[in-house]
């Protein structure tokens, strides 16, 4: 009796026990599934002490997981935990996870001391670090051993004592997932190189920047967490809007001629007084200021608690107060049935925390509670004034109202002076905002005044501290708000992330895997960018991947009984991207050349929010038209993917169609004697390339394409057909902010002047090259075609279409995501190829948010004016099939969605009116 467990080992006279239905079952020698946990016993064991060491090891990997059997533990009667040939990690992972299931207390289980030592930390372990290490485990630092455990390779006993002496917060783990050994050896491929003395020193401070990047974090949650759990932003816009119509109604009440009647005529013909319009400028100025002061606070007390917190902003908060007067904030505190009960203006709450401060109570609990309650809406409050700041920009932008430009001039001395903020060192408002107050590019320099609205710069800075940055990103960029007060960073994705010290290493390592070559650097920053200065970042994030039509046409499906989305690599980018999340190798040189050759696809599993759960590697069957099969499939840091979800993929992989080789170039074969020649046929590109060229129109959206990619016109389409899908999406919101950037670029992807380069073509050049076919494809080209669409005539329009089937299907992404840049441009003007498109798109592959049923269950009629129908051929429906297509949707199921859904759409895409309004706004 022989049997092959992990690590290598091989036992005899043992037999292994799972649990099983109705108890303990023995297996055979060639029994049990790779890596399995088992109980290993004698031979003659009885099923009574078999059953106690099946529930022991039940327990044991409850605790710590299938890797803890690996170790050995003592199960009792005789029998030790033990894992079956096939086990990721090595004997060190299996020991960690054991102590940490078992416990300090019960750490004998694992094995002798000296046994555990030497597998934790190698054979030239001392006393020494075993006292260290025992201490670490019994205070619970089991980031601290972890990360000394996979630094054993390279480091020395001295500088064990050290790592095993490092501490973290109660809660933080600066090490991050993964197994220890394969943190080990992406470790040594980083630092092996270095200097052993420099070695420490590298790995200390990368602990301590990992520590840095939770603290970071942490503090953002305080932050957010200290504002109220809902969104109060709309209840609150209703509150203001009905505030000022309470004052224009008082205005207008105290200002019209005796006798005249208050009715709707009357106030739409009354002409407010100058004063009046003027009060609404200033209360909008002193709202952002008191916005900025609460925005302040909340931060300051958030950092250093209530009382310290508003001793900081005093001053501001005073200056705020200050600005604001008593008659404007009277209407703000009265309460409206119906309405939110937070007061209209932020200056009520500024008044109330400085009262607050003023008052002679305890310094309490209940002091810091009314605090709390007082800046709990700072976000909200901002958010809404921001919004009112913006839509006051749009007043005059053709002819510029005098109020307006007269208040645009006001000092900003006063209110700098009063609340001590500097002048941020942000640029004025851009020219095209300032001449909507009137102002001129070529104003002398000066005094700062209001019109440059360095005071809302200050408030979307504010608001941007409050979720943890340092300032708001993108500034006066042409978007709702000018700024973007939650800016999501976009690193290079070959820059080591500092998350956990498992993700900065192994980012270190892809690093080396693309020729970068350690070298003596401080601290780790310095060591990363040496790194970095070794790699040409352009060329490594250049390269693109032809992907077969079968599994193009499955990119971003959903895998059958998962919730999960196979996603394919089309660029070393994305792998890159992929990699620094994963702390894996698929963007090293091995998998993207492969990639590149055509040899393999690389791919992903993705969940519903996008994030990677495990990466993977198809190759072709033999022959390919065969299908496809897993040659490689691994969770995050290498680990072991969710098994139902592998197994519903493997299944799913098995019913993938395979890829057929092109048909061979007739030949012609006989010569003009009629005798059998073999005379060769001009290649496809010096026979077809000068016809193309000549039927070949300029693509008329090519300025489109240059505003996308936001580069020089002759390396727009470089650039993008760069891209992966996910900077493609965030370059398709850039150009939807504007009003008509979406059927613009709809149109621009719509034009396809190859294609019909190609259908104008002599029938019999087409017939003679039938391979032509595959230019108006997303398929890889035979070599001949390759040389066709490198012809400089040729290359920009297929480099376009390219790019245009890209965007489509980054287009179809945004609808499965519900994408709200996507709603907005939808919602103003849409077109009807666009909206029946995307329609059909979000029926076959939902988003997971509302949705709203335009017609019902097995109807073809769809409501609206003019009325359609889903079965007219020549309708817009239908012909909205094969377009759906390029958006990465399998229209097959259509027929069977609509009878048993209906037709629906999307919530976020319908305004008031609902599905009539917009689909009279695409006829419109």
């Amino acid at each position: 009796m022989r049997r092959e467990l992990a690590d290598g080992v091989t036992v005899a006279g043992r037999r292994a026990w799972v649990a099983g239905a109705a108890g303990p079952v023995a297996l055979a020698d060639d029994e049990g599934e790779p890596g399995a946990a088992v109980a290993l016993g004698p031979a003659d064991a009885d099923e009574v002490r078999a059953r106690g060491a099946v529930t022991q090891l039940r327990r044991l990997v409850a605790a710590g997981g299938v890797e803890a059997a690996g170790a050995g533990v003592d199960l009792g009667g005789g029998f030790r935990s033990a894992r079956l040939a096939g086990a990721r990690g090595d004997h060190r992972d299996a020991v960690l996870a054991a102590l940490r299931a078992v416990g300090p207390e019960d750490a004998e289980r694992v094995g002798e001391r000296g046994a555990v030592l030497v597998a934790l930390f190698g054979p030239e372990a001392t006393k020494r670090v075993g006292a260290a290490a025992t201490r670490a485990v019994g205070e619970g630092r089991w980031a601290a051993v972890r990360l000394a455990s996979a630094a054993s390779d390279l480091l020395g006993p001295e500088q064990l004592e050290r790592v095993l002496a490092l501490e973290a917060p109660e809660g933080v783990d600066p090490v991050g997932g993964g197994a220890a050994s394969e943190l080990a050896g992406q470790l040594r491929q980083v630092l092996e190189p270095v200097p052993g003395a420099r070695r420490l020193g590298l790995v200390v401070d990368l602990w301590g920047r990992a520590l840095g990047v939770h603290a970071a974090a942490a503090r953002r949650r305080r932050l957010l967490g200290s504002q109220g759990k809902q969104d109060r932003t709309e209840a609150l816009r209703e509150r203001r809007e009905h505030h000022e119509d309470e004052r224009f109604l008082q205005s207008f009440e105290l200002n019209r001629a005796p006798g005249q009647p208050t009715t709707p005529g009357a106030l739409a013909r009354w002409i407010p007084p100058e004063h009046l319009r003027r009060d609404v400028l200033n209360r909008l100025l002193a709202d952002a200021y008191a916005a900025t002061a609460l925005l302040h606070a909340a931060v300051a007390v958030c950092d250093h608690g209530a009382v310290e917190g508003l001793a900081r902003v005093e001053p501001l908060l005073a200056a705020a107060g200050e600005w604001t007067s008593d008659g404007w904030l009277f209407l703000a505190t009265q309460r409206v049935p119906g309405l939110t009960g937070l007061p209209a203006r932020p200056g009520v709450r500024v008044r109330e925390l400085l009262h607050l401060y003023a008052s002679d109570g305890p310094r309490d609990d209940v002091f810091a509670d009314r605090v709390r309650e007082y800046l709990a809406h700072a976000r909200d409050y901002a958010l809404v004034i921001a919004d009112e700041v913006v839509a006051l920009g749009d007043v005059g932008c053709s002819d510029p109202d005098p109020l307006l430009c007269d208040w645009a001039r006001l000092p900003m001395a006063a209110w700098r002076e009063r609340s001590g903020l500097a002048v941020t060192d942000r640029p004025p408002a851009p020219e095209w905002v300032q001449s909507r107050f009137g102002l001129t590019a070529d104003r002398p320099d000066g005094d700062e005044i209001v019109g440059e609205l360095r005071w809302y710069a200050d408030l979307m800075d504010a608001l941007a501290r409050l979720y943890g940055h340092d300032a708001a990103g993108r500034p006066w960029h042409g978007d709702r708000r000018f700024f973007d007060h939650d800016p999501e960073p976009e690193p290079d994705p070959l820059t080591p992330r500092l998350d956990s010290v498992a993700l900065a290493v192994s980012g270190a390592a892809q690093l080396v895997a693309l020729g970068a070559r350690p070298a003596k650097a401080a601290d780790w920053p310095a060591f990363t960018a040496a790194l970095l200065a070794g790699v040409d970042v352009s060329a490594a994030l250049s390269g693109e991947f032809p992907v077969p039509p079968p599994l193009a046409a499955v990119d971003g499906s959903v895998v059958p009984g998962t919730a999960a989305r196979f996603r394919v690599a089309r660029s070393a980018r994305t792998l890159a991207v992929w990699a620094a999340y994963m702390g894996n190798c698929i963007a090293g040189s091995l998998y993207t050349e492969g990639a590149a050759a055509g040899r393999s696809v690389l791919g992903a599993l993705c969940d519903e929010r996008g994030t990677v759960l495990a990466n993977v590697e198809l190759l072709h069957q033999r022959p390919a038209h065969r299908g496809w099969r897993i040659s490689e499939i691994a969770g995050r840091f290498n680990a072991t993917p969710d098994p139902e979800l592998e197994r519903r993929f493997r299944a799913w992989v098995t019913t993938l169609p395979g890829v057929r080789p092109p048909e061979p170039e007739p030949r012609d074969e006989r010569d003009a004697a009629g005798r059998p020649a073999r005379r060769k046929v001009p290649p496809v590109h010096e026979a077809a390339g000068p016809a193309l060229a000549a039927l070949l129109t300029p693509h008329p959206y090519a300025g489109v394409f240059t505003a996308l990619a936001g580069t020089a016109p002759d390396a727009a389409l470089t650039h993008l057909r760069r891209l992966d899908q996910d900077s493609l999406v965030r370059a398709r919101r850039r150009v939807m902010a504007d009003t008509d950037g979406l059927r613009t670029l709809w149109a621009a992807t719509a034009a396809r002047p190859l294609t019909d380069a190609v259908a104008r073509l002599d029938p019999a050049l087409r017939e003679r090259y039938s391979a032509l076919a595959l230019l108006t494809e997303d398929t890889p080209l035979p070599r001949s075609l390759r040389h066709l669409v490198r012809l400089p005539a040729l290359a920009p329009a297929y480099s376009a279409e390219l790019v245009s089937r890209r965007i489509r299907t980054a287009l179809g992404r945004l609808v499965s995501d519900d994408d709200p840049a996507l709603a907005r441009a939808l919602s103003r003007r849409p077109t009807v190829p666009l909206l029946c498109a995307l329609t059909v798109t979000a029926l076959l592959r939902p988003p997971a948010t509302a949705l709203v049923q335009v017609a019902p269950p097995r109807k073809i009629t769809v409501p609206g004016y003019p009325a359609s129908s889903l079965a007219d051929e020549d309708g817009p429906w239908r012909r909205a099939l094969p377009v759906v297509a390029e958006l990465g949707v399998d229209t097959g199921p259509f027929w069977d969605r609509v009878a048993a859904d209906g037709l629906r759409v999307p919530r976020s895409w319908l305004t008031a009116g609902g599905w009539p309004v917009l689909w009279g706004r695409a006829h419109g």
